[in-house]
């Protein structure tokens, strides 16, 4: 091989070099500008900036310490004009709502645009396993009810008739 060849030679390893790191450095691009697009979400330290984000589904975290319980939540964005937010019992403190062993369970909640709210209080929005456990928290408390008040509720139907 020449002095010519391998001059050649080098100067296409040089391109094919260069070549790889431009790929190279566009998916990193590529890899960052997706992360920042769909998993960056930022914190909001109180429930006026989630009631914001929420409002207008801003992808957003937010910790709600409640009496009874601490409640993280993350908007995870739109989908179908809704606007779709994660729910997560991060920790059940001691109260009457018997919640302490749905703790790390979560639920996705989905509202219009527009409606801000504490996402748990409606139930009827949500799906997902920690709302079926607290449905079936809320049926056992009511069966509990009536059959401690079944006299009671047998004498009102009775003087209502």
């Amino acid at each position: 091989m020449g002095i010519k060849e391998a001059w050649h030679n080098m100067e296409k390893d040089k391109k094919t070099g260069i070549i790889v790191v431009l790929s190279v450095l566009i998916l990193i691009l590529i890899i960052v500008a997706v992360y920042f697009s769909y998993f960056n979400y930022k914190i909001c330290a109180d429930y006026g900036c989630f009631k914001d984000a929420m409002s207008n589904c801003k992808k957003m975290n937010f910790i709600n310490e409640g009496s009874e319980a601490t409640w993280g939540y993350t908007i995870l964005g739109q989908s179908n004009g809704e606007c779709i937010v994660r729910v997560k019992l991060l920790q059940a403190k001691k109260g009457t709502l018997d919640i302490e062993q749905l703790r790390g369970y979560s639920m996705d909640c989905a509202y219009s645009l527009g409606i801000s709210k504490y996402p748990e209080s409606d139930l009827g929005r949500c799906h997902g396993r920690l709302k079926e456990e607290l449905q079936g928290i809320v049926i056992d408390k009511l069966y509990v009810y009536i059959v401690d008040n079944l006299g009671q509720i047998g004498d009102n139907l009775r003087s209502a008739v």
